[in-house]
């Protein structure tokens, strides 16, 4: 829902509700109110009618609606946060998170996004080859060329999340796609362009920003 859209439905329900209280029979409990809700010479059972109408019609929307569905949302995302986790974690060996075969550990083990996500200035910091040295980059590609699969399989699921979520997911994907075919094609070359690596960690991480930044 686009925040204009959100302005007019919460503006129209404190409309509605000014106008509920002033067609309203009942007498008002603050005396000093009464001069703002005197009642309309006529149609007043018409506008209560129509104020009652819609405010019911948008708590009912918001409790069946609105609140499951931001609920679901929330649910797809940390687990699209998982394979997202395998990746960042492979970027520091601190806390126990990765070792040199941390591209065998199973996703399920890895700690929820939002753990990371507190923590992603820190991994856009280090997303270069001169801040993770050899080994560590040797651990990133391959763990990125054993989730990639993973990620290509979960395109549908971030779609159910939005469009918007899902075109993100997209780069976040080719940013993984591209960092596995590095590892496979150029990685061991003695004329490796380190310069093209950084880039791909790089937009990985900002990808991954934008991805848990984005609003429905």
């Amino acid at each position: 829902m686009k925040l204009v859209e959100r302005k007019l439905i919460w503006g129209l329900f404190f409309f509605a509700l000014f106008l509920l209280f002033t067609s309203s029979d009942e007498p008002i409990v603050i005396k000093s109110l009464e001069p703002f809700f005197r009642q309309f010479d006529s149609g007043n059972t018409i506008i209560f009618n129509i104020c009652i109408g819609y405010i019911v019609s948008l708590l009912f929307y918001l409790l069946v609606v609105f609140a499951p569905e931001k609920r679901r949302e929330n649910e797809l995302k940390q687990k699209l946060g998982l394979p997202v986790s395998f990746v960042l974690e492979a970027f520091c060996r601190d806390k126990g998170l990765s070792g040199i075969f941390h591209w065998s550990k199973h996703v399920i083990h890895c700690r929820p996004i939002s753990e990371h996500l507190a923590e992603i200035d820190k991994y856009l910091a280090i997303s270069n080859y001169k801040s993770l040295g050899d080994l560590k980059t040797l651990v990133v590609l391959q763990s990125a060329d054993e989730i990639l699969p993973t990620f290509e399989q979960l395109v549908p699921v971030a779609f159910q999340v939005s469009h918007q979520h899902a075109m993100i997911w997209l780069s976040l994907t080719n940013s993984i796609r591209q960092l596995s075919r590095f590892y496979k094609e150029k990685y061991k070359d003695t004329d490796t362009d380190y310069g093209e690596l950084d880039l791909n960690l790089k937009e990985f991480v900002e990808y991954v920003k934008q991805f848990y930044n984005q609003k429905s």
